[in-house]
């Protein structure tokens, strides 16, 4: 037993040896062809950490020769496939703007915007790179406007703008919780006006109601009576626009208690 795992061992480390031994070899060939061909080879095995080092030195030795946009097509993907989004997104990008006609300049163009898509972080963090997203997806939809990939990109820019929404949502929604009504009020309204028809419509009408009701619990007599009737009006918008909303209920009770406010 003893004896068949030493020469298991053995012929694990020479298998290894051999191999590193034969990419070196492929590292140090001054034959172009021979170093593109094995690179291709680690693209296409998913090889990349293999095939980067490659054609990161045929990237220069190509350079203004027919094969160099071959070269640096493989050289953008890698760096996609590395997850190296920034780089990638980079060189994927400038890679359709120098080589418009070539057939891959519009998968390119959309790796760039998916890149930078992958890159936007979640909603509470700052979202600068999710507005260069959709910069990024603008474009591309204006240029290939008949391209395969228009109905993914469209699916990623309603993804980013949700992120938005909701980030915009969110900060509105702590005016709310940290009991800054007035506020939460104001800056309800600017995330509805930014954007009418918002994911979050709803819940902002109806928090909205809460706020205007809770101004005029707690209302000094002068101003009470305003906003007794900016309570109602609140209700009524929100009843007319989600009359089977789960917070029906909730809102009716506050439409009864607010009336209750000028007894």
């Amino acid at each position: 037993m003893i004896k068949l795992k030493t020469t298991y061992l053995f012929v694990l480390i020479t298998v290894l040896f051999s191999s590193c031994g034969g990419y070196q070899k492929i590292l140090k060939s001054n034959d172009l062809d021979y170093k593109f061909d094995q690179a291709v080879q680690f693209f296409e095995n998913e090889e990349y950490i293999k095939a980067y080092p490659i054609f990161d030195e045929l990237l220069l030795l190509y350079r203004g020769t027919d094969r160099a946009e071959e070269v640096y097509y493989y050289y953008c993907k890698i760096e996609f496939e590395k997850g190296n989004y920034l780089s990638a997104g980079h060189h994927l990008k400038n890679f359709a703007s120098t080589y418009k006609e070539n057939p891959k300049a519009e998968e390119c163009a959309f790796l760039a915007v998916y890149c930078h898509y992958l890159l936007s972080p979640k909603y509470s963090l700052d979202q600068s790179s999710t507005y260069k997203a959709l910069e990024e997806a603008k474009i591309f939809l204006d240029q290939y406007p008949n391209s395969s990939y228009v109905e993914r990109c469209s699916e990623l820019q309603a993804e980013l703008e949700y992120k938005l929404e909701r980030k915009n949502f969110e900060n509105a929604k702590l005016y709310f919780t940290t009991e800054n009504y007035k506020s939460a009020i104001h800056a309800f309204n600017v995330v509805l006006e930014e954007k009418h028809n918002s994911s979050f419509r709803e819940e902002i009408l109806f928090l909205q109601l809460k706020s205007y009701y809770l101004l005029a619990e707690n209302s000094v007599e002068e101003k009470k009576e305003k906003r007794i009737k900016d309570t109602i009006i609140a209700f009524n918008q929100f009843k007319n626009a989600y009359p089977k909303s789960a917070h029906t209920q909730e809102s009716k009770r506050i439409f009864k208690q607010v009336k209750l406010l000028r007894k």
